[in-house]
């Protein structure tokens, strides 16, 4: 069973994030009212999400996307904010963060946000997990590769 854990100051905001993912009874929700409690939180038990709102007191959202992206960058968070800032979002992505919501798309975007990003949480981890089990990977090309420097990255990318 996913735990999420939910941080905003308000908690009356905490409460409506939380009611809504507690809906769906596969997930396990904790809360915490600000970026330091959260931290605790996940140093004591990690969860396997953080959503957290933006603007708190002591840490802001942004802040901890980047304390918990810095400590456990297996879990991901999504922010949610009630400024709905393109500029704002491409910056929490930026940061780390593996989503985000604006407050007036809570109650439609939350749950199914929540669903993307923790399926590709399991798809990461399970990746993770078969690669260590890897003794050897082989490449062979069946066409002598063309002297094109587009191919260069995509390269790179299949032999990492």
């Amino acid at each position: 069973m996913p735990t999420v854990l939910v941080v905003d100051d308000s908690e009356v905001d905490r409460r409506l994030v939380g009611g809504i993912l507690e809906m769906r009874p596969e997930y396990r929700i904790v809360y915490a009212a600000d970026g330091v409690e959260a931290l605790a939180s996940v140093r004591q038990s990690r969860p396997d999400l953080v959503v957290t709102d933006l603007r708190m007191p002591k840490m802001d959202g942004l802040e901890l996307v980047r304390s918990v992206r810095a400590e456990w960058p297996a879990v991901p968070v999504i922010l949610v904010t009630g400024h709905d800032s393109q500029s704002l979002a491409l910056e929490a992505l930026r940061q780390g963060a593996a989503g985000f919501v604006p407050k007036s798309e809570v109650p439609t975007m939350l749950a199914e946000t929540v669903e993307d990003v923790l399926a590709l949480a399991r798809s990461d981890r399970a990746y993770e997990k078969l690669v260590t089990c890897l003794n050897r990977s082989d490449f062979t090309f069946f066409l002598e590769l063309e002297n094109d420097p587009s191919l260069v990255r995509p390269l790179v990318q299949l032999v990492k």
